[in-house]
């Protein structure tokens, strides 16, 4: 009987923090040239966004007066957010002209072109390339703003392998148990994904099996195999690369069981 795949996507099938590195690089050189080469360690800076970044999940943000969540919105405020502090630190003077450009670079993050130049991990392809080809069923879940990850989605052309695609706001057991009763028809059901607590746990408790490939973007991410139960060991199997899935097909539903 067909597999049924449940991928995740950022880490998973494309890198997830590329294109924020870009605009973070050059937020930095954008420092540097309006404080007149007078800046704290670019280190030092990273961290503060990390910070700011991590705190404003729970503000409110004050166009939409919701919680900033994984919103678009969150980076590029963050780095406004960090050029105000090191203003108030005594680094530079404070500019609107100056934020309004910030908030921009901040936007390139989401740049749908950078999207299609990063393309997928290596790999990627010729996995869901090989699953197709065995019959197999992909859905595609995604955790995230919507404007965001439709950007992600187009420009990989993700559509070609995923006649299903769902973008959450987080991912939950109910998520996957909804996904399992509409293809009753599969056999094995496989969440696949980097995260742990996002990808994995959720699947594991709605009686999917899972196929975990660690990839720790996110603070305090791990995994403790030691906590699983019996049941949820033989249902998860772990794998350094996405192309181990290949290697590793014809024994899946020897080794797991849903």
């Amino acid at each position: 009987m067909r597999k049924l795949f449940i991928f995740d996507l950022d880490d998973t099938l494309m890198w997830n923090e590329y294109t924020y590195s870009l605009a973070f690089i050059e937020f930095c050189r954008y420092i540097l040239k309006i404080f007149h080469r007078r800046a704290p360690f670019a280190g030092d800076i990273a961290q503060m966004i990390v910070e700011i970044s991590h705190r404003k999940i729970k503000e409110i943000d004050p166009a939409t007066s919701q919680l900033y969540g994984f919103s678009m919105h969150r980076f590029p405020d963050t780095l406004v957010d960090g050029y105000k502090m090191l203003c108030e630190n005594g680094w530079g003077e404070y500019g609107n002209e100056y934020a309004r450009h910030i908030h921009d670079i901040g936007m390139k993050a989401f740049d749908q072109s950078l999207y299609l130049k990063q393309g997928m991990v290596p790999g990627a392809k010729e996995v869901l390339n090989f699953l197709k080809s065995k019959g197999d069923n992909l859905v595609l879940m995604t955790k995230g703003d919507p404007r965001v990850q439709n950007k992600k989605i187009k420009a990989l052309g993700l559509l070609n392998w995923f006649p299903e695609i769902l973008i959450v706001d987080n991912k939950t057991k109910e998520n996957f148990k909804l996904v399992m009763r509409r293809r009753q028809a599969a056999g094995s059901i496989y969440s696949v994904g980097n995260s742990f607590s996002s990808d994995i746990r959720p699947g594991l408790d709605a009686g999917c099996c899972a196929i975990f490939i660690p990839c720790f973007t996110w603070r305090a991410e791990s995994i403790d195999v030691g906590r699983l139960t019996q049941s949820e060991k033989k249902r998860l199997v772990i794998v350094k690369k996405i192309t181990d899935i290949i290697e590793i097909y014809e024994i899946l539903s020897l080794t797991t069981r849903s």
